[in-house]
């Protein structure tokens, strides 16, 4: 495997069959970040079967051909460790942050687990149940189950974007132990996989480790995905439930994860909705008190992204922050951003980014999610040039493109007015 400098501390390498492992050497650290990213998310599930990808990731932890689950418990917790996973949109994520001497325990671990579920009757029976409770707890949770009317909504012909990552008691009820062996197969291959490792690392110890881990003779392929990009679906949209809120959410298309429009809609952002000093929190929290969370976000997926408003109010004030929301969008299209305003945004990115950097999950987290996706992989001190680079212009031009009244999606879920 040869291996090629990523920046200044990282480098990047890849095994014969596709495997790709990104390294983040931090010697100051007693510690370790260890995942491995497999580019398979809900997106990805059958049409008829959403939420298999959360199953498998469930049942992956029930046990190996190696290892059952308590046996997956105790080497974790002999080495100090911990163990998760986390199934999103686009990708699932296993991983573990341990002391340093603990890596080759992590790593053997987690290749285990990708690689090798045995998919026992029994445990997918048990973690079935799991997940279903899982689904009845996520139904429950009032502002849970009105993002998922939102995000069912936000795309075009019900594209597989909208599809809940959990997905539904239906389908999980219905899943064979078959139907998820086989999307195990189709989808957790060495190329598409990804091991990132971040702190106290040995780079050729652990490119070492990796190659004799990770599926040897396991010959490279074609990707196994087949993802077509979403049409973003504007429009007005309400839905009455009994719930104590309304929960509101505006939606804008936004960047895709590939786009160098990110880093100026992120400053755009922070001015927006974006923590305690941003124009949404002080004018709708602190001035009125009409919320307790209100705020705003960028999602990037590999072919699509949103720029999402969200506020929780009480039903009778729903027309009142609709009202001041739309107007602080207008007010960042028509007025000229202040100087201090912008300089603050970019001071808060810059600091966010810089805490980030104090951990070794984080620092892994950064580097996975952009091989992932494919994207360009910048160190901290690019990234932190590309953001000292955007002017005020820079972040007009993106408003006018991105925060468009006729485009929006504004969807409610409340008790009926």
């Amino acid at each position: 495997m040869v291996v090629e400098p990523l920046y200044d501390g990282a480098v990047q390498a890849k095994t014969e069959n596709g495997l790709r492992v990104l390294i983040d050497e931090v010697p100051q650290s007693r510690s370790v970040a260890v995942g491995v990213w497999v580019r398979v998310g809900s997106r990805d599930d059958p049409a008829d079967r959403p939420g298999m990808a959360h199953f498998i990731e469930h049942v992956a932890f029930k046990g190996t051909n190696r290892r059952d689950a308590s046996a997956i418990s105790r080497e974790i917790d002999a080495v100090g460790g911990h163990l998760n996973a986390a199934t999103g949109k686009e990708s699932t994520f296993y991983y573990a942050e341990v002391p340093a001497d603990g890596l080759g325990t992590a790593l053997d671990l987690l290749a285990d687990l990708v690689q090798h579920p045995r998919f026992a009757p029994a445990d997918v029976e048990l973690e079935r149940n799991v997940v279903l409770e899982e689904i009845r707890g996520h139904e429950d949770d009032p502002e849970e189950s009105a993002y998922d009317l939102f995000a069912a909504g936000l795309w075009e012909d019900g594209h597989a974007l909208s599809r809940p990552v959990l997905g539904t008691s239906d389908s999980i009820d219905g899943v064979s132990v078959d139907e998820l062996v086989a999307h195990h197969d189709r989808m957790y291959r060495p190329d598409n996989m990804i091991v990132v490792a971040s702190g106290a690392v040995d780079t050729d110890a652990l490119v070492d480790l990796t190659e004799r881990l990770f599926a040897p003779g396991v010959a490279n392929g074609s990707s196994p995905l087949r993802r077509s990009a979403p049409a973003f679906r504007p429009g007005v949209f309400d839905h009455d439930r009994a719930t104590g809120q309304t929960h509101l959410y505006f939606g804008f298309r936004g960047p895709d994860a590939h786009s160098d429009d990110r880093y100026a809609l992120e400053v755009a952002n922070s001015i927006l909705g974006d923590g305690t000093s941003s124009r949404l929190f002080r004018t709708i929290r602190e001035d009125r008190g009409l919320a307790y969370v209100v705020s705003s976000h960028l999602t990037a997926y590999s072919d699509a992204g949103m720029w999402l408003t969200y506020a929780g109010v009480a039903p009778r004030t729903t027309a009142e922050v609709i009202h001041l929301t739309t107007r602080e969008f207008e007010r960042l299209r028509s007025e000229p951003i202040p100087e201090d305003e912008f300089r603050l945004a970019k001071q808060k990115l810059r600091g966010h980014l810089i805490l980030g950097l104090e951990t070794n999950g984080h620092r892994a987290a950064r580097l996975g999610a952009a091989a992932i996706q494919d994207r360009e992989i910048l160190s901290p001190d690019e990234l932190f040039a590309r953001l000292d680079r955007i002017t005020l212009d820079d972040v007009r031009r993106v408003v006018d493109e991105y925060l468009r009244p006729e485009a929006m999606n504004r969807t409610g879920v409340g008790p009926r007015a």
